[in-house]
Order: C-alpha cells, then sequence, then structure tokens
C-alpha cells in the first residue's frame, strides 16, 4: 500500500491508488446517492450530497475498523428531480436514465469480483427508480446482490427533531449544521409553509408532488429550532446502523443462494 495507508483502510475508493484497491480487496461496495436541488433559502443545493456522502464516510469507516471490507464509491450528486424542474438548477436525470446508471455500476461491480452492493439513497425522489433497479438486477444472471437503504436508525435510538419534514426542515438543517455550518444561513430559518391538498384523501395515495406547490420556497417546516448537536446525533446513529449491516455483509461468504442460508 502507499506510505499514507489511511485512505486504503477507510476504503475511499477516490483517495486509493490501484495497488490500495487491490491488496484491499473489498468485499462489498457501497454507492451513496444524493441530489443538487433547491432547499429554501437557508441551505445549499448540494446538501442532499453533503449529508449522504458524510453519512457514508462516517459508517463505512467504522466498519472497516471492526473488520469489514467496505469500499466507499463516490456519490452522484445528480439523481432524479423531475418534480423540482419549476425551481432553477434543480438538476436531474431521468427515471430510466438512473436506473441504467445503477445497473451499469452493479454490473461493473460484478466484473470487478463484487457480489454485494449496497446503495445509499439520500434524496426522496430515487425511491421508484431504486425499486424498480433493484427489480431489474434480480431479474439478470451475473449480477451482484443488491440492496439500498434509507435511514438505519439503531434500536433505541431518541429521535431529538421537535419538528419533522421531508424537505429542507429540522432535521436536514440540523445535518448541514453540523457537516457545513459555514454553507447555512441561519438568519434564513423560520417555519416554512407547506401547500394544503384540495382532495385530503391523496394523503393515502402515491403521486409525484410538483415541489413548487408542495414547498414553494423550495424548503417546509419548522427550521428555528434545528442544531449542530441534533444533527451529529442523527447522522452518527445512521452511520452505526449502516456499519452493522456492512460488517454483517462483509462477513457472510456469497453463495447463489445468497443472502438466504
Amino acid at each position: 500500500m502507499s506510505n499514507d495507508a489511511s485512505a486504503a483502510f477507510l476504503g475511499l475508493l477516490e483517495e486509493m491508488t490501484v495497488d490500495d484497491v487491490r491488496a484491499f480487496n473489498p468485499e462489498v461496495v457501497v454507492v451513496p446517492l444524493g441530489s443538487t436541488e433547491p432547499h429554501g433559502p437557508h441551505l445549499p443545493l448540494g446538501t442532499d450530497t453533503y449529508q449522504v456522502t458524510q453519512l457514508c464516510r462516517i459508517g463505512v469507516k467504522e466498519a472497516n475498523e471492526r473488520d469489514a471490507r467496505a469500499l466507499l464509491y463516490p456519490t452522484l450528486p445528480i439523481t432524479n428531480n423531475a418534480n423540482a424542474r419549476a425551481f432553477p438548477f434543480a438538476l436531474r436525470v431521468g427515471v430510466r436514465t438512473l436506473m441504467s446508471m445503477i445497473m451499469d455500476i452493479a454490473t461493473q461491480c460484478w466484473e470487478d469480483g463484487i457480489k454485494k452492493v449496497v446503495f445509499v439513497n439520500g434524496h426522496g425522489g430515487n425511491f421508484g427508480a431504486l425499486d424498480a433497479a433493484m427489480r431489474e438486477i434480480s431479474g439478470k444472471d451475473n449480477m451482484p446482490f443488491a440492496c439500498w437503504t434509507w435511514n438505519m436508525i439503531p434500536d433505541g435510538f431518541q429521535d431529538p427533531i421537535e419538528h419533522p419534514s421531508d424537505h429542507a426542515g429540522e432535521s436536514e438543517t440540523s445535518k448541514m449544521m453540523w457537516i457545513r455550518p459555514d454553507l447555512v444561513r441561519t438568519d434564513k430559518l423560520d417555519d416554512n409553509p407547506f401547500g394544503k391538498l384540495r382532495v385530503p384523501s391523496l394523503n393515502q395515495t402515491n403521486f409525484v408532488r410538483p415541489w413548487h406547490l408542495y414547498v414553494p420556497i423550495s424548503a417546509g417546516g419548522e427550521t428555528r429550532t434545528s442544531s449542530s448537536d441534533k444533527g451529529e446525533s442523527l447522522t452518527k446513529s445512521q452511520a452505526k446502523g449502516l456499519a452493522q449491516l456492512l460488517v454483517e455483509l462483509s462477513q457472510v461468504p456469497y453463495s447463489e443462494r445468497f443472502p438466504y442460508e
């Protein structure tokens, strides 16, 4: 390995040489999926990417310190975002494009000898494409076992968030206060409005919400109770759950019946 073996030990592919990767002999690959989209007047467009990258770096580091062999790929910063297209620079690729990217990554992993792949999603707009891609992968030969996760919280975790929100609210703001406080406009924190459905029963259905109508200023919910401490607690707890998954995946040998006995 290189003189500074810390990067190789952590399994951060971007910082490793080809010799580092060969010596590391990874057992499982981790692929973070972020997004670049508006997050209100107080958070940067890269919020989802910053958060999922930090989560995965901590989780992979902890897993490898517990003798896993997890290799962290670079974060995908542009994913599905059709529902935010009314806002400027809500970067996006199509659903089929993202599915193809996921399929190509899985294929490349198999060709490089990786039999287990974990996609860690940091953006709510990717759920459907990820589910569909997992089914595509499972229906083909010469593909690794693939799964995706959104929020792995260990048992017993006490959620510090007082005002839950699914976009740019207290949770995301708190995480960014810990991860990149220099990018949080604390003078812009507020209780941001949500759009109100004219058909309340739609709350029990699945539909694509036009983001400019659901969160008119591209952020929703109370943010003034956000804090760096809450963000650190949330991120590290999610990372602990991810680390446990990676340790278990690394320890169990791959077979045609995987993940079953």
